[in-house]
């Protein structure tokens, strides 16, 4: 049985090199004249051929229309790249293609567009401003109370933290503060100045207020979380949020993750964002910069984690349950299930999920809050770390007294050499011109104490 399927492949095969042999033959020369001495000559019949045509001609087409669409697409994927000023990864092309233009794209067919237009998304870079932050004693911090439970509802967990942004060529550093809504990923405040202090953040705080302070009022028990930077343990900060009834919570030293929204969205900003900032001129243009992308990224960048929408249109969806589209890809929004329903189930599927997760983390972290020496070692370590930091600046006290009193006696010696020179004639004095006559004369040799201070 193989050999006959085998036999009967290389009739096939055979027969097809016949008739791509005619179609090059009647493709160079008149089909008028020599279509008949053609198929006698490669030994196949017109039927055969027209056949053959036909399917190639089908072939062409379907590829071309394959083309053309891969064109339109191409076209629209600029328009997108203009919209947000940065290449996206396939999520959020596909995102925008079906929010903007009503087209339904696979993420391989993305994927091959971008492979072939030469792009790659902008992936986030590493944070240098990482480990710069002061810090305060590990017993003085508040508690963690979000245990990583970011999505409870909108405007319940805010989170906030401090990066740094630079501009103009010569990277001239600005502090960013911003305040977000770990459920909408909407950002509600933020503010940018030159210095990282308790003023940077009341700023970022006082704008969140002015604009959605209504809102933030009307929730139960607003979580605001941050790190243990010293700005937001501050007495300031403190109070700041005890006159508005918040509560104050903040991650674990080191770990991120407990602040993972903010962390998240500093990373996507600074990708998109510095290179860019380094076209401004003054700090004028950076904050309007800045100001621009944050605006664009609550009302203008659809996400693919929130349904597709921007985190604004989310932040209304959420409370009024009216998704902002007519339709899907072409079928009217009537003839589906409704979209609040499918949500809410997803929301309660990864709520569920997430409780335990959140369980586990929260059993984990009380017990790694525990001190894992007695109090009284943990206060002898502590005068041990102080001894040590006082016998480091008494050392380095004793070794400036030291070096006033060397410079002292050299500043001694240099006054004896005016002396010593304008005693002397000013023929005399002339030869000192050279420094050769300083190397040699004796009353001059405090020069070579004096190595260092130039």
């Amino acid at each position: 049985m193989g050999e006959v399927f085998r036999v009967e492949e290389g009739k096939r095969e055979k027969v097809r090199q016949k008739l791509e042999i005619a179609d090059q033959f009647l493709r160079h020369y008149d089909a008028r004249f020599c279509d008949s001495m053609c198929f006698r000559i490669c030994h196949v019949n017109r039927s055969s051929y027209n056949g053959y045509a036909q399917a190639r001609d089908d072939e062409d087409s379907a590829a071309n229309r394959k083309r053309a669409e891969d064109e339109q697409y191409k076209e629209k994927m600029r328009q997108i790249m203009k919209k947000l000023s940065y290449v996206p990864g396939e999520r959020t092309f596909r995102t925008f293609l079906w929010r903007l233009f009503d087209l339904n794209l696979g993420r391989k067919r993305i994927s091959r567009l971008m492979k072939e237009m030469g792009l790659h998304a902008n992936t986030p870079r590493k944070d240098a401003y990482k480990g710069q932050a002061k810090h305060d004693h590990l017993c003085t911090a508040p508690d963690n109370l979000v245990s990583q439970n970011f999505r409870i509802a909108p405007r319940r967990i805010l989170c906030t933290d401090i990066t740094y942004l630079y501009y103009g060529p010569m990277r001239s550093l600005l502090y960013l503060c911003v305040y977000k809504d770990a459920y909408t990923k909407e950002i509600l405040g933020w503010s940018l100045q030159p210095n990282m202090t308790t003023g940077l953040i009341r700023e970022a705080y006082e704008r969140m207020m002015k604009k959605h302070g209504t809102e933030l009022k009307s929730a139960p028990q607003v979580i605001i979380q941050s790190d243990q930077g010293s700005q937001f343990l501050s007495t300031d900060f403190s109070q700041l949020l005890e006159d508005e009834s918040f509560i104050q919570s903040v991650s674990a030293r080191a770990n991120s993750q407990d602040n993972a929204p903010v962390e998240s969205f500093f990373g996507r900003m600074k990708t998109v964002l510095l290179d860019m900032m380094k076209l401004c001129r003054t700090a004028a243009d950076a904050q309007r910069m800045t100001d621009g992308y944050i605006n664009a990224y609550n009302d203008e960048h659809y996400q693919y984690n929130l349904a597709g929408l921007t985190p604004h249109e989310f932040y209304l969806y959420t409370m009024t349950g009216i998704y902002p589209c007519d339709s899907y890809y072409g079928v009217r929004a009537t003839a589906l299930h409704s979209l609040d329903s499918i949500v809410r189930s997803d929301i309660r599927r990864e709520e569920e999920r997430e409780r335990k997760a959140r369980d586990r983390y929260a059993e984990r972290s009380r017990v790694s809050r525990l001190l894992k020496k007695d109090p009284v070692t943990m206060t002898i370590d502590d005068q041990n770390i102080l001894r040590k930091w006082i016998a480091r600046y008494a050392e380095k006290r004793d070794q400036l007294s030291q070096e006033v009193c060397r410079l002292t006696d050299v500043l001694v010696q240099a006054i004896k050499a005016q002396e010593y020179l304008q005693a002397k004639s000013e023929e005399e004095r002339r030869q000192y011109i050279s420094p050769k006559a300083w190397q040699t004369d004796p009353h001059l040799s405090y020069i070579y104490d004096m190595g260092g201070l130039f």
